[in-house]
């Protein structure tokens, strides 16, 4: 034995010669704040006293429990080698977090679901026994202590299941042999090797394994198919590729190379689209709508054309295309003539107000044609307005157009300086003289 063995035996005999002079080693116990309860670990129903608190020690260490309502309980391990006074800072229990491992278990009181971990506790309500669930864990009643000394954390045991996650969410997962377990996430025996396949329209399959030892929650991701559906507003659009029609949208369309494709709808501009592998999986399209313009006269049943009077368009009201800006006359009987000019921004009802004719009605001027009989037209046939000889107001210079069959037509014009009739010589048509038929009889050509 050596001399430095020897002074600690002497110090320890010292202490107990001491101790056992004394009878114990005093330790006053403290808390911020005061006026906490002491209890003996193990034994906590009867309080030993409250802070600050004498503790008497025999030889040997305790452990005690310091509680305050509203503030996480404390253990506190005491011996004869403390100092003689020792202070307990108590945390006050604003909250308490029920924690889980593994995280995000469902939490259920009395068949309810209430939440999922981590979960703050709520100690105004009655809730005391917690069962915590985790797919891949077997359950557990867990009962929430009246004086945690902290977060309170729920250790599962795991079940030999395997929690199977997807990205995306929600694929369905099948055995080799096409049977169907379920939608992801989804826990799956795992005693031994499974070979499994993950299946979600418009992504390609995917084959996986697991066995008891694989972590869980097992995530698979998914692979997705360059399949991309067409939306339009309106819905219910044409979908044409190289001039044939595909269907309708909503389209859906497995992409393997860029695709331009056209969207045509009645009233509608046709929209040109690209897709292309990359495209995302789905695409909204919103047609415009062609710019329609209802044109009303007032008074109403006018006539509308184009301008130059040629091509008569229809009595008002009346609906045209204005896919640019394009210039309009309105006739009516009595009425000067409108002239106006609309464009694609013009709303979709336009009124043209018109003005009574005032002063010089101008003359009329009766057309014949010689021969008489032949059908009086405005300029391209837009119009038929009458036949040879045929009185008409003019209060400037008028185009007309004389057909007649077999004759040739004649473009023609008066003017207020006119005379009061006047006569339009017919050319014959000679081309009409050289058509050839074969006489059924004497099977024969012959001419008329």
């Amino acid at each position: 034995m050596n001399r430095k063995t020897v002074i600690i035996m002497s110090m320890a005999a010292g202490l107990i010669l001491t101790l056992g002079l004394t009878g114990c080693a005093p330790v006053t116990l403290s808390s911020s704040p005061s006026g906490a309860n002491v209890y003996e670990k193990g034994n906590e129903e009867q309080a030993l006293g409250t802070t600050p608190y004498r503790v008497h020690l025999i030889a040997n260490e305790k452990e005690l429990v310091v509680r305050k309502p509203g503030y996480f309980s404390k253990t506190v391990v005491v011996s004869p080698l403390d100092p003689e006074s020792i202070n307990v800072q108590l945390i006050l229990r604003d909250k308490v977090l029920l924690l889980s491992n593994p995280d995000g278990a469902e939490l259920f009181v009395d068949g309810e679901r209430v939440g999922r971990t981590p979960f703050r506790i709520d100690y105004k309500k009655p809730w005391r026994v917690f069962e915590v669930q985790a797919p891949g864990y077997a359950s557990m009643k867990y009962t929430i202590p009246e004086d945690p000394e902290g977060d309170i954390v729920v250790d599962l045991m795991r079940d030999n299941s395997v929690l199977i996650a997807s990205k995306p969410k929600n694929a369905y997962v099948f055995t080799t042999d096409g049977k169907s377990l379920g939608m992801t996430p989804l826990a799956v025996p795992a005693e031994d090797t499974r070979h499994l396949e993950l299946r979600k329209d418009g992504y390609y399959s995917k084959a996986f394994e697991v066995d008891k030892e694989t972590v869980s929650p097992f995530l698979v991701e998914l692979q997705r198919e360059p399949i991309v559906i067409v939306y339009t507003k309106p819905e219910g659009a044409l979908v044409v590729h190289r001039g044939v029609t595909l269907g309708h949208t909503p389209f859906r369309q497995l992409v393997q190379d860029d695709m331009e494709i056209e969207l045509v709808y009645d009233r509608y501009q046709t929209a040109e689209i690209m897709i292309a592998p990359d495209s995302p999986s789905e695409v909204m399209v919103e047609l415009k709508k062609k710019p329609y313009v209802t044109i009303f006269s007032k008074p109403e049943g006018a006539k509308l054309y184009r301008s130059g009077g040629i091509e008569l368009l229809g009595k008002t009201p009346v609906e045209v295309l204005v896919n640019k800006d394009t210039a309009f006359e309105m006739h009516k009987e009595g009425y000067d003539i409108k002239p106006f000019t609309l464009s694609p921004e013009s709303k979709h009802k336009v009124t043209v107000p018109l003005k009574k004719t005032v002063g010089n009605l101008g003359k009329i001027v009766t057309i014949d044609s010689k021969p008489s009989g032949a059908k009086v037209y405005r300029p391209g046939g837009a119009e038929f307005i009458g036949i040879t000889p045929l009185k008409q107001p003019v209060r400037g210079e008028r185009t007309f157009e004389l057909q007649l069959d077999g004759f040739i037509t004649k473009i023609v014009t008066v003017a207020p300086d006119s005379a009061d009739s006047v006569t339009f010589a017919l050319a014959k048509d000679e081309s009409a003289r050289n058509v050839t038929v074969s006489d059924p009889l004497l099977n024969t050509p012959s001419s008329f």
